[in-house]
């Protein structure tokens, strides 16, 4: 699994496809007329601090229930009979074949 940073970097290219491309502030001599891409140090700090502050607010409270569920911390609550009935065969299932 990614590391938190890792995700987050992806983030920021996902939102910018300029993300990785740095440049300067204040640019000196000669550019070219309508190319824009590039992001100052000062613009990639920024966003990375929006795309931590989504991730650390949405997505990772997600991401540790789901973990809760895989390492058997937490159950998932039926939603009906019908679901209810399949959790206990596949518990069955489960319980038969773990011999």
């Amino acid at each position: 699994m990614k590391t938190r940073e890792e995700i987050i970097t992806s983030m920021c290219y996902t939102w910018r496809h300029d993300y990785g491309l740095l440049k300067e502030a204040d640019p000196g001599g000669y550019t070219f007329p309508g190319i824009t891409s590039g992001m100052t140090r000062e613009e990639q700090q920024s966003l990375w601090r929006q795309m931590a502050q989504i991730f650390d607010n949405d997505i990772a409270p997600e991401l540790e229930a789901y973990q809760q569920l895989q390492n058997g911390d937490s159950v998932v609550v039926p939603r009906d009979r019908e679901h209810a009935e399949s959790m206990v065969r596949v518990g069955m299932f489960y319980l038969e074949n773990s011999k």
